[in-house]
């Protein structure tokens, strides 16, 4: 696999800006900036500090959704909920497949 290719299959690498990243999963980018002041997601930072998102954070935010619409979770259960997983050593991963498997 070459470097682009692999740099094209890299969920981690940061490359949407909060209005494109907003625009995918379907909601506001204030949503985006609340879910990164309760810390449920951490979006990289360029020098000039411009958010930047890669598709692993976009994935959490549909989770994110998905916890909220099926649970009934608004983000202060869900915040309560990422805490408690910290606090216990679970992994987040493994706890969201779980609860909306």
């Amino acid at each position: 696999m070459s470097s682009f290719e692999r740099f094209l299959h890299d969920s981690e690498k940061p490359v949407y800006t909060i209005r494109i990243a907003a625009h995918l999963v379907g909601i506001h980018p204030r949503m985006l900036r609340i879910y990164e002041e309760r810390g449920l997601i951490k979006p990289r930072r360029t020098r000039k500090n411009y958010r930047l998102y890669s598709q692993h954070d976009l994935t959490m935010v549909k989770r994110l959704s998905s916890l909220m619409d099926e649970w009934s979770l608004n983000l202060a259960g869900v915040s309560a909920l990422f805490a408690m997983a910290e606090r216990f050593h679970i992994e987040l991963e493994r706890l969201l497949d779980e609860m909306l498997g």
